[in-house]
């Protein structure tokens, strides 16, 4: 189980030193996947069984060729494969993190069965909110997520206008 918060240095080649406590979970190889959130954009980064269970798992009873496709889309689009090097970092690739915020400094937050890399003003930003107790802005984030499930469950694309 991912647990802890740990804070990194991005150099100029897009490595990272990922925290030995999640390297030990994660393995020698896994993937990364971006978050795109407005809020609090990140990238995820998954065991490859635990990629599998969340995301190639469901995709296999769907037999709608278009809504697959879809599916696998979004799933696949932003995701990419790390291997570990001799000193224990990672390439994030620049398109990703440039979505992702990720400039010079990183926050590793363990989520159970995931981590997630976010820049020091997006953890700030998240970990205030929820601090403050917000209610309006806890609806705003359990919305995104629940936009953001529904769009791998059912193979749409994210609709980024709301409908009210």
């Amino acid at each position: 189980m991912f647990i802890g918060t740990f804070e990194h240095n991005l150099d100029s080649k897009n490595r990272v030193f990922v925290p030995a406590k999640f390297r030990e979970e994660l393995g020698e190889s896994f993937y990364y996947k971006l978050y795109p959130s407005e809020k609090y954009p990140s990238i995820q980064l998954y065991s490859k069984s635990e990629f599998k269970a969340q995301f190639e798992e469901p995709v296999k009873g769907i037999s709608n060729l278009a809504k697959k496709r879809n599916l696998l889309a979004q799933i696949y689009l932003g995701t990419d494969e790390a291997t570990v090097d001799n000193q224990g970092r990672i390439t994030i690739g620049s398109v990703l993190s440039k979505k992702a915020g990720l400039e010079k400094r990183c926050i590793f937050v363990g989520f159970g069965t995931y981590v997630e890399v976010m820049s020091p003003e997006a953890y700030d930003s998240y970990l205030e909110k929820m601090c403050q107790g917000n209610s309006a802005d806890e609806q705003a984030v359990e919305k995104e997520e629940t936009v953001y499930r529904q769009l791998l469950g059912e193979g749409k694309f994210l609709d980024t206008e709301e409908d009210d």
